[in-house]
């Protein structure tokens, strides 16, 4: 009831009310706005992580706030989120969407139009992105050694929960991982490695290290021990794997033939063992020995693989004088006396050769009796078997006294068989003699000899070569290995059995070091400037030092030492020196 005033009478009226629905006050209603507080970075399963930003790639979060509706949209910036699930009215669930590295506005748009903002409330950045690869490469025990891990955009390094480094190893936040790991046996070990940002992403690697037993230095053996003891080792037992002769570790340089050994120490002393048929042992008698004995009491015998040599019943060595020896059987005058051309005869102690200006020294490989020297002029001399032009003196006749070949100054090195390749200082590679297999490396039928030094080809950056059974290999100074003639067991190394009559590569390495080539069934052994160990071709009697018998055309690791550093290889079999 009211009352209507008209004048000073007051009129009294009625006023007619009416009931609202829930609908007409909803019509009437403003649109509630959602609050948003911050987004937390999750993983795929939407458990939150303690990074501060997301990967640029796009990933995952967890929206906080109040007053969200079911169905609402999340905005990065202005692009949608790939996918958001309602959890309640406090907690959205976000699959968020590529975006470049930036912070931004996110927004949260429920079903009626209110929306809300949490201004750069969502940052993006790239994860750390690792630069240190795996495997680490070997490393030796009980010798300290030391990585630094690197992670582009990485602040910190941490060993990832559930892994364990290898004993005796730590690792520094700052990514550097040292230490010293003592074991009896080689061990593989892998460990993951988190790489951590400043907004705290992590990046996990799996890193392996394997951990070798270094080899003490000395003299090892691998290989055919039928020939009286050649090996050194008291017996006549082949070895499939490097064995180490007896416990001396001065051993300085090592040669070997068919069936006995020489080799120097570093306090200039000289030692013989093998067969002793012809007195090649220079001990005064003819008894075989099945382990290094020393030869006199002479401490001036000279250091280096140049400086001894084995032949095929014979063997020598200079002095540091410069004076050539020479002794065993003189057949063909290899001895070098001027006599002994009688086939049998033979010298049982060293005996010199004229001359104090001797260098090096290169007596033939196999069963052949020839001898090489050069001198401190760079001149070569020859002696001996001359047939098929071997001496390289224009003719086919045996020499029983060094003849000078030609008069070339600048002669570096010689290897020889029944060929000869030898190299200049100039870097050029000169080979002659008998051609069987194209051997010669010129491209020449087989039958084709050459009886004096001719070229091959036109490089001149040959650095080292050896002669085998009707094989040949040399290595390049860009550390290139190339090889050449009889590939039937695969020993030149290319994959397969052909023969080849010019130089080949053998794969793409540039790191080979050393080369030597066994004198009977054709075996390659080479080093690298790693000081890893190599083998190929025949491994009979075990003589690639693989623990079995199989053959093998391309190059395989003979164990995993890394300190290899003279190589000489006999019948099937290696002599090899650890320093």
């Amino acid at each position: 009831m009211t009352t209507k005033i008209l004048g000073s009478q007051i009129e009294p009226f009625t006023i007619e009310t009416t009931q609202l629905s829930n609908t007409t006050v909803s019509a009437f209603a403003v649109a509630l706005a959602p609050k948003v507080l911050y987004a937390n970075v999750a993983n795929s399963a939407f458990t939150v992580l303690d990074d501060t930003a997301v990967n640029i790639g796009g990933g995952y979060i967890v929206v906080t706030g109040s007053d969200f509706v079911s169905g609402a949209t999340v905005l990065i910036d202005t692009t949608p989120a790939s996918a958001v699930t309602f959890v309640n009215s406090t907690t959205l669930r976000v699959q968020v969407p590529t975006k470049a590295a930036a912070s931004y506005n996110l927004y949260v748009v429920n079903p009626d139009g209110g929306v809300g903002v949490k201004v750069s409330g969502i940052t993006y950045s790239s994860d750390p992105t690792w630069v240190t690869s795996s495997p680490l490469g070997n490393q030796n025990s009980n010798t300290a050694f030391s990585v630094n891990f690197s992670a582009t955009g990485a602040s910190s390094y941490s060993v990832a929960a559930g892994s364990t480094l290898p004993p005796g190893t730590s690792l520094l936040a700052n990514g550097y991982f040292s230490g010293t790991v003592s074991i009896g046996s080689q061990t593989t070990y892998s460990f993951v490695i988190r790489a951590t940002d400043a907004e705290l992403q992590d990046a996990d690697k799996t890193f392996g290290v394997t951990v070798t037993v270094s080899m003490a230095p000395g003299l090892y053996f691998i290989g055919n021990n039928n020939y009286r003891g050649v090996a050194g080792l008291n017996d006549r037992v082949d070895r499939s794997s490097p064995v180490q002769v007896g416990a001396n570790t001065n051993w300085n340089s090592i040669s070997r033939n068919t069936n006995s050994a020489v080799a120097t120490k570093t306090d200039g002393t000289l030692w013989l063992w093998g067969d002793n048929l012809y007195g090649q042992l220079g001990l005064n008698d003819r008894v075989y020995r099945s382990s290094p004995t020393q030869v006199g009491s002479n401490t001036n015998w000279a250091q280096g693989a140049d400086k001894i040599s084995t032949g095929a019943f014979n063997n020598g060595a200079i002095k540091t004088d410069g004076t050539l020896w020479l002794w065993g059987r003189a057949h063909y005058g290899v001895n070098g006396q001027n006599q002994d051309a009688v086939p049998g005869a033979a010298r049982s102690s060293p005996t010199q050769v004229a001359g104090t200006d001797w260098n090096k020294l290169f007596l033939a490989g196999g069963n052949n009796g020839h001898a090489f020297a050069i001198k401190t002029n760079g001149t070569l001399w020859a002696w001996g078997q001359g047939n098929s032009g071997t001496l390289g003196l224009n003719e086919n006749t045996s020499k029983s006294s060094p003849v000078q070949v030609g008069a070339s100054t600048n002669w570096s090195l010689v290897s020889a068989s029944s060929y000869v390749a030898a190299i200049k200082t100039d870097g050029t590679l000169w080979t002659w003699g008998g051609n069987g297999f194209g051997v010669l490396g010129r491209n020449t039928p087989g039958s084709t000899y050459t009886s004096s030094p001719t070229q091959v080809g036109v490089a001149t950056n040959w650095s080292k070569v050896d002669v085998g059974n009707f094989s040949m290999g040399a290595i390049k100074t860009d550390g290139t290995l190339w090889s050449w003639g009889n590939n039937s067991n695969g020993q030149l190394g290319h994959n397969d059995q052909v023969n080849r009559s010019s130089p080949v590569q053998v794969g793409v390495a540039t790191n080979w070091s050393q080369l030597t080539i066994s004198t009977s069934l054709p075996g390659f052994f080479a080093t690298k400037t790693d000081g890893t160990l190599w083998a190929w071709g025949s491994n009979l009697n075990g003589a690639l030092g693989q623990n079995d018998i199989v053959n093998r055309s391309s190059p395989v690791q003979i164990g995993t030492g890394t300190s290899w550093s003279q190589i000489a290889a006999g019948a099937r079999s290696l002599h090899a020196i650890v320093t």
